[in-house]
């Protein structure tokens, strides 16, 4: 199971000429992979092309020998898709909403429907939540039921769109865990602007920032990229008002005797400032200026 995807030269332009994708060229194989940026970066637009739910001004993606506006039919049948913003039916249970996926998705048979809706309730751990009505889930409950929704059809590409956002930190790690699990056995695109979601998790990853591809490759590669570039330190509180306009700020903590702050730059940005072990989100920084809050 698993597939290669190759998006070659793609863009995006909406009317006004406003330009949501530039030129992206991206190889994604087997296994999990991180595709994160700021809110605003295209990668919805991106996920939506390669979802077959919106056409592309010009480029190609190709799913194996399929190519998409060309065997869409075909790429439908081979694909899971979690978008950002899922539309649940609120009155159905669980386990209806499942059943009722599955018919639109082509399941006739009853009792193989019936058994595939209550395995894939089971892999995500909402089993005994079957008979409740979607409404009285929680936040991670409804992101669950949207992998399981995808998951019908047991597709080889699965494609997640920004599926943790506004999950508290343990529904967080319970959704990773459920989707680095998926990935052994298939494709899965993952899109976040959470760098704690792939930091762990994913084979490889790419970086968006205004509608253009800034970075892919692996995690170590990238995290290259800041070393001897991450400064860590404490201001004055008066002094603080010296930083607060630079983009490469990665953290910044208030304490009794001022600020700790976390930095990229090229040399100490402060007074005192110590170079530090760099991590993903000091390179994310780099790239993009903007900082991503788990």
């Amino acid at each position: 199971m698993g597939m290669e995807i190759k998006i070659t030269a793609l863009s995006k332009r909406y009317a006004k000429e406003r330009i949501a994708l530039h030129d992206i060229n991206l190889t994604i194989g087997k296994g999990l992979f991180g595709l994160l940026g700021p809110n605003g970066a295209g990668k919805s637009t991106l996920m939506q092309i390669m979802a077959t739910v919106m056409s592309p001004t010009s480029g190609q993606v190709e799913y194996g020998a399929y190519r998409i506006g060309k065997d869409n039919h075909q790429i439908r049948q081979l694909l899971g898709y979690m978008p950002q913003k899922l539309g649940l039916y609120e009155k159905l249970t669980g386990e209806e909403f499942l059943n009722y996926i599955a018919l639109l998705k082509g399941m006739k048979d009853p009792v193989a429907r019936r058994l595939k809706v209550r395995e894939l309730l089971e892999k995500v751990n909402l089993g005994d939540k079957a008979k409740r009505k979607i409404k009285t889930y929680s936040g991670g409950m409804k992101q669950r039921i949207g992998i399981a929704q995808a998951l019908i059809g047991d597709p080889q590409v699965m494609i997640v769109d920004e599926p943790t956002a506004g999950l508290d930190p343990k529904e967080r790690i319970r959704f990773r865990d459920l989707l680095e699990e998926l990935g052994l056995e298939r494709t899965i695109l993952l899109s976040t602007h959470i760098v704690a979601d792939i930091e762990t998790s994913c084979s490889g990853l790419a970086v968006m920032n205004q509608g253009e591809l800034v970075y892919q490759g692996t995690i170590p590669r990238l995290i290259e990229k800041v070393n001897g570039k991450v400064w860590t330190g404490q201001i004055h509180a008066e002094d603080v008002h010296t930083l607060v306009h630079k983009s490469s700020i990665v953290s910044r903590r208030r304490t009794a005797e001022g600020y700790d702050i976390r930095m990229v730059a090229d040399s100490a940005p402060f007074h005192g400032a110590v170079l530090a072990q760099p991590g993903l989100e000091d390179a994310y920084i780099l790239l993009t200026g903007s900082g991503s809050h788990a």
